[in-house]
């Protein structure tokens, strides 16, 4: 579904994500992410969530160093990568289609002493959550994975195995549809979303990224 690319005319204003390559700056370092959009579709570009939640961590929003991270439909790796470079220790997700690209990108842009920091790993959200610890990630990163509403069952599971009561989830997403704010209040019901100041950028205010916590079980 997500992986199956758009077709041509739908990527009218789009030109962006047929560019073989994106270029960013962060941690210090230009990151060069190889895109495939006519191979791979919505799983192979750099969504501007990705940025903005790159640019989140970069300015500190959460402690990164020692912690252990996972992100969720990774996609290009932008996310996971710049977490790495911060210091955490990253596990990089996606469905079993895209991993050889998203690996791609890893080492690519991952310093030979900062790459056993970061593993690429299969998820496909809902299924084999027997691979991963319950619990087992201080924090689980997601840019623009609000968009299918047939994963979104599937999505919560996946994020109620994997957080304890001292996780903490960071997404950042556009609210497109309806749909995508239901998932929101869905979210709301397992945890608890908490308040702090989010920067915005100019060149995409309708980005927002919510902080969320595990809700203790009475």
């Amino acid at each position: 579904m997500a992986l199956v690319p758009y077709e041509e005319a739908a990527a009218v204003g789009l030109q962006k994500f047929h560019k073989p390559v994106a270029t960013f700056s962060f941690a210090d370092r230009t990151i060069r992410i190889r895109q495939d959009w006519r191979q791979l579709g919505v799983a192979a570009v750099v969504w501007d969530a990705a940025v903005v939640l790159a640019a989140y961590l970069e300015m500190g929003a959460v402690e990164l160093r020692g912690r252990a991270a996972v992100e969720l439909g990774a996609g290009t790796g932008l996310v996971g990568i710049v977490a790495a470079l911060l210091g955490a220790h990253v596990t990089i997700t996606d469905r079993k289609v895209a991993l050889d690209f998203l690996k791609s990108n890893v080492q690519a842009n991952l310093p030979p002493h900062i790459q056993p920091k970061a593993v690429v790993k299969e998820l496909t959200w809902g299924q084999n959550l027997g691979s991963f610890s319950s619990g087992e990630f201080d924090l689980i990163l997601g840019a623009d994975i609000i968009y299918l509403e047939e994963t979104f069952t599937d999505l919560l599971q996946t994020l109620e195995h994997l957080c304890s009561n001292h996780s903490v989830i960071l997404l950042a997403c556009r609210i497109r549809y309806e749909r995508d704010s239901n998932f929101l209040a869905m979210l709301e019901r397992q945890f608890t979303e908490l308040e702090f100041n989010s920067p915005t950028f100019e060149w995409a205010l309708d980005l927002v990224a919510h902080f969320y916590i595990k809700r203790e079980k009475w």
